[in-house]
């Protein structure tokens, strides 16, 4: 795999609730900026990415739909073995925002700002989803060890899992209680880095602890009740699914000019 000495510097680990930054350009793609630091969040462990703004000094704005990972290393530590390490992380832009990339060149200073509400359902779509594998790791713990991915949306969440018994309608009703008894608990969550890296990070709540670089809110109970469905997606795959009609997106920490880690998370390690 291609390896490069430029590494983006991911802010998004140190202050979770920061939403932007001035930055410097280090590379103008055909559709894509690269940037020497930013509170982007890319697409990653079945979340979806971050979009956003970078405002130029001409005043001009460029929208970025995406953001990506690339140029990674493999990790050589132990229960992270499908994670990429350093790299640079791209910020793809708009097709119609794709001209304005002629008057920005490498060096050149930038503000980039993320959309806060998509952040904040992201973070929360994606702690409720630790919350359904849980219960799934109580029900079914069979299907732990065939799990074959998940998505993050702002929405909801889902896993397949590679197991040829089908998930009853009781065991889905009993996924479903357990993922809202943590709810209902409103503990602590959790995020914190391995002492190896920054980017092999750590998922905790109430002493239960799993590898995960995404982004999470500090408590259980803003996510309100969770509905969990099942789907056959064809022999031996199975979905679940978890959505929240009363999840309370709580985007103000983002402005109150917030500079460190807010109680529920740590800047310090875990993903």
């Amino acid at each position: 795999m291609l390896s490069i000495s430029r590494c983006t510097e991911r802010l998004y680990y140190s202050d979770a609730f920061l939403y932007q930054t001035s930055s410097t350009v280090t590379k103008v793609g055909s559709d894509y900026v690269e940037l020497a630091a930013t509170v982007a969040y890319p697409e990653g462990g079945g979340q979806e990415a971050d979009v956003g703004t970078l405002e130029l000094v001409s005043g001009e704005s460029i929208r970025f739909i995406h953001a990506r990972k690339m140029y990674g290393k493999r990790a050589t530590i132990p229960g992270f073995p499908d994670i990429q390490l350093d790299g640079v992380i791209e910020h793809v832009v708009h097709p119609d925002d794709v001209p304005l990339l002629a008057g920005l060149k490498t060096g050149d200073e930038v503000q980039i700002s993320i959309d806060v509400l998509r952040r904040a359902q992201l973070s929360l779509s994606h702690t409720a989803s630790h919350l359904l594998y849980l219960g799934v790791a109580q029900v079914r713990p069979d299907a732990i060890d065939w799990t074959l991915g998940c998505h993050i949306r702002p929405d909801g969440a889902r896993f397949d899992f590679g197991v040829e018994q089908r998930f009853s309608l009781d065991e889905v009703r009993a996924v479903e209680q357990i993922a809202n008894e943590f709810v209902a608990r409103g503990n602590a969550v959790l995020t914190y880095a391995h002492p190896e890296h920054i980017d092999a990070r750590y998922w905790e709540c109430e002493a239960h602890t799993m590898p995960c670089g995404g982004t999470h809110i500090g408590n259980t109970a803003p996510i309100g009740r969770i509905a969990v469905r099942r789907k056959s997606m064809g022999a031996g795959k199975e979905r679940l699914s978890c959505q929240f009609e009363q999840a309370a997106f709580d985007i103000a920490p983002f402005h109150t000019g917030h500079a460190g880690p807010q109680p529920g998370h740590s800047g310090g390690g875990t993903s």
